[in-house]
């Protein structure tokens, strides 16, 4: 028999499809409580999920200002390099040291990227009431590891197996 959902039993409401319905990023930080089943170890307080939603909004301000800084000193770069042909070896080790610089840049943004897209991760989990939540198993990820990588999707056993170590 379907039962009704109310604010007082803290369940979210549900639309027709059955998913929870979205709510603004600053009333879920408010309102979650994160339930793993009979747990009690595993619920982050409406005060955890905010501080650690802040933490996420810290971390992404960070990685997009580094990733700017990245982008426009490879643009300055770009600008600099000798064509080639020009000059002689001196051009050509300057060359090949801005190249390698360049790739440096490359590989760095590359990995900010995907930093940014583990914190975009973490902050829909919080939308979706599952932060702290295993995507593997579904076992509660510890506090001390959410508070040295708030954007921790696994805990430490799914991350080294997903690893393969």
């Amino acid at each position: 028999m379907p039962t009704k959902t109310t604010e007082k039993n803290s369940l979210t409401k549900k639309s027709v499809s059955g998913k929870p319905l979205e709510k603004p990023a600053s009333s879920v930080a408010k309102e979650t409580k994160i339930k793993v089943a009979n747990n009690p170890s595993a619920k982050l307080s409406a005060k955890e999920v905010e501080h650690f939603y802040e933490l996420l909004l810290i971390e992404r301000t960070r990685l997009e200002e580094e990733r700017d800084q990245i982008r426009s000193r490879s643009g300055a770069v770009d600008g600099a390099l000798p064509e080639e042909g020009e000059g002689g070896d001196e051009d050509t080790a300057d060359l090949a040291s801005a190249m390698m610089d360049k790739e440096m840049d490359l590989s760095v943004e590359d990995e900010i990227e995907e930093l940014l897209g583990s914190v975009d991760h973490a902050l829909r989990k919080i939308q979706e009431n599952t932060y702290g939540v295993c995507d593997l198993s579904g076992e509660p990820i510890p506090r001390a590891r959410l508070e040295l990588i708030p954007w921790a999707a696994l805990t430490v056993e799914c991350q080294a197996l997903s690893e393969g170590q």
